[in-house]
């Protein structure tokens, strides 16, 4: 297109159809014919737009292979030497023997390959494509076996030597692919970047957003609409940026894998189960490439489902790739730019995760908690406020072909984007702060984004600005993460850019309907503490609130009554270290009235954890309480194992412990004497404001500072 000022004018239907011509199409009438359900939207599109429903139709119901017609299909060859099908051609080449196999993935066979198709279409060589793919078999005469007859006598002259009875059985039949003819959109990328100032930004946005499969229209009629509409982007990162490393968790049926699996062939999406070097890397034994090595982009579904612990070997491949594009198996060492896509479910409460969880990496599986691993992530995609789709939802009236828009994503990869980011990153340095990945994260995010917004380069402020923020968030959303598991070596700090301000998701603190009132409106023998748990595999502490309730039950003459949930070990250890303290100091504390173990009921919920050295002065403290019929001061969280004597314990892993009673709303922080109280106001009074920090050196000091004010 010479002079993109001539489409300025008209509607913006008539603008995209001068456009985008033929690409520009009525998904209201194509889509409906989904080609019996079995192919991707792309493919289904290009069908109908080369062939028209019914012949496309036809097609698929002759030639792509299912469980219905697949042995039919293979009889046909094997009867009459041909068959035609639409399927995915992978080939794979050994060096060793000298041999190309091709792959077709709905007829689940390999066959030998015709060399010229590989010199014409490399494509099938790095991934695969959709086509329609030709095999024949090749009749080729055995070896024939010279068999003497048997002469009558030894005086007979004997007979010519003969060959055998040829029979069916004498013929080699060699299937093998003899034509391929692609089902692939070619693009030019250039006329699709030039195309962008033909359409103001939110036009352009809705563009991209109808193409991807949704309506635009229904989107912005969401509640915050307009940042849901940047949301939607980020699901098409990956396809745009190489080695980008995602994670969305979020409740059902808000689409999560619908977009990719259907806009692209070179995603590929693994539901659950186990994960290996040989179908993840390279399968030494066949020396066959991998999904990484073979695919643009691998999305993980249901990533709580995945399975790494069968071999061990595949998470240190999976960091290295996730570190460096780069990793080794055997004897070598290979590289790849597929992008990474972690999607798995996230119960909600209202539009945020559900409280209970105590930071949001927990719905993944034991492996990938390690805090490496998820420190290679680049970004965290807030699923939660993604609305459950509609038939609505999924329904743009006109949109690019899928077929030539998922090719144009890919293609954007290569677009030269370098002098644009500089510009954008001078405009808007980073902080100085940042650590290596954070870096790579915001530059991987923010490029991609601006590649799909503003891919000419001529860029609105206002947008820029929320682009970058939508980045950082992200970003930061990863960073508060990983300091919630581990806040000893993950400080608080904010990742973004200088003068774009980052949304916050709230999720520093989150309160259970039980923490709210202990946090304003304590009641006699409540109080918190903390417990923590080693992960036998990861080898990382997983700290978690324990709240202890001390009920007396009047004067019924019974024993005490312990009860604790599932997760939270140890109760009796630390109910024995309580009963002797009281039992031993009640003159010393002045509670000889006040005592009555008949009748006591003490329950423990939450963790999960080991309270033993950890919650026994929480325990003394609400017993007490309990006693006097006088609650703890309101918000206040009490860390530390005792003795028989009273003297208080520090925990291992205080740092942890803290954060978890912080991140529960507590703002009273009751710790043993020589804590490192400097090393704790750094790291958490920037993010939860004014704590009181108190320190004691025995239970008698706890409990004078928490009854001596009455």
């Amino acid at each position: 297109m010479e002079n993109w000022s001539d489409q300025l004018d008209g509607s913006l239907d008539q603008r995209t159809r001068r456009v985008f011509g033929s690409t520009w199409r009525d998904r209201e009438r194509a889509p409906r014919a989904r080609l019996g359900g079995q192919l991707p939207d792309f493919l289904a599109e290009y069908l109908i737009g080369l062939y028209g429903v019914p012949a496309a139709s036809q097609l698929v119901e002759e030639h792509f292979p299912t469980t219905r017609n697949r042995q039919l299909l293979k009889y046909q060859l094997l009867q009459e030497g041909e068959v035609e099908l639409l399927d995915y051609l992978e080939v794979t080449v050994d060096v060793e023997s000298g041999k190309a196999s091709a792959h077709l993935t709905a007829f689940q066979h390999t066959f030998p390959i015709e060399p010229e198709i590989l010199d014409e279409h490399r494509d099938v060589l790095s991934g695969g494509l959709w086509g329609r793919v030709t095999i024949r078999t090749r009749a080729e005469p055995k070896e024939r076996e010279e068999v003497p007859v048997a002469w009558p006598d030894r005086w007979a002259e004997p007979e010519p030597i003969l060959p055998a009875q040829e029979s069916a059985w004498d013929i080699d039949t060699l299937p093998r692919v003899t034509e391929f003819y692609p089902y692939q959109a070619s693009v030019d990328v250039r006329s699709f970047v030039h195309a962008r100032r033909v359409f103001s930004t939110e036009e352009w946005i809705d563009l991209i957003l109808a193409s991807a499969g949704y309506n635009p229209a229904w989107i912005r009629g969401q509640p915050a609409g307009r940042r849901l509409t940047r949301l939607y982007l980020m699901r098409l990162l990956p396809l745009v940026e190489r080695n980008l490393n995602l994670l969305e968790l979020g409740p059902k049926n808000t689409g999560k894998t619908h977009l990719l699996r259907n806009l692209s062939p070179y995603a590929f999406t693994v539901s659950g189960g186990g994960a290996t070097p040989a179908n993840l890397f390279v399968n030494l034994a066949t020396g066959r490439p991998g999904l990484v090595q073979s695919r643009r982009v691998i999305v993980f579904d249901e990533v709580a489902r995945l399975q790494f612990s069968q071999n061990k070997g595949t998470l240190s491949l999976l960091k290295d790739y996730m570190e460096s594009g780069q990793f080794s198996r055997g004897r070598a060492s290979y590289g790849a730019d597929t992008s990474l896509v972690f999607m798995g479910n996230l119960e909600v409460e209202g539009h945020q995760p559900a409280a209970r969880y105590r930071h949001l990496f927990e719905v993944l599986p034991r492996e990938l908690k390690e805090t490496a691993v998820l420190d290679r992530l680049h970004g965290f995609v807030p699923g939660w406020e993604f609305p459950k789709l509609t038939p609505l939802a999924l329904n743009p009236p006109m949109a690019l072909a899928s077929d030539y828009f998922g090719e144009v994503l890919l293609a954007l990869r290569d677009w030269p984007y370098d002098d644009v980011w500089l510009t954008i990153q001078k405009r808007w340095p980073l902080l100085p702060h940042l650590n290596r990945r954070d870096v790579t994260a915001l530059d991987r995010i923010g490029r991609g984004l601006f590649k799909l917004v503003f891919p000419d380069g001529h860029f609105d402020p206002e947008v820029a600005e929320e682009l970058l923020g939508l980045a950082a968030e992200c970003r930061q959303r990863i960073h508060e993460q990983l300091m919630k598991m581990e806040p000893g070596e993950f400080p608080p700090y904010t990742v973004g850019y200088e003068g774009v301000p980052v949304k916050g998701d709230g999720r520093m603190r989150v309160e259970t309907p039980l923490d709210r009132q202990i946090n304003t409106a304590p009641r006699p023998g409540e109080a918190t503490s903390v417990v923590a748990l080693p992960d036998p595999v990861t080898g990382s502490i997983s700290t978690e609130v324990a709240i202890v309730q001390v009920v007396l039950a009047g004067s019924q003459k019974r024993q005490p009554s312990l009860l604790a949930d599932s997760g939270l070990e140890g109760a009796d250890a630390v109910w024995q270290v309580a009963q002797f303290f009281l039992g031993s100091q009640s003159r010393a504390l002045g509670l000889n009235t006040s005592m009555h173990w008949e009748g006591l009921g003490v329950q423990w919920t939450g963790g999960p954890g080991n309270l033993r050295g950890h919650a026994e002065l929480s325990l003394v403290m609400a017993v007490v309480s309990a006693w006097l019929k006088k609650p703890l001061p309101p918000a206040a969280a009490i860390i530390g194992g005792l003795t028989l004597s009273g003297d208080v314990v520090a925990p291992p892993d205080i740092v942890a412990l803290t954060m978890a009673a912080l991140n529960r709303g507590r703002q009273i922080i009751v710790l043993p004497e020589g804590s490192p109280l400097q090393m704790l106001r750094d790291t958490f009074s920037d993010t939860f404001g004014e704590i009181s920090w108190v320190t004691v050196r025995n239970a008698f000091a706890a409990l004078h500072w928490a009854f001596a004010r009455h």
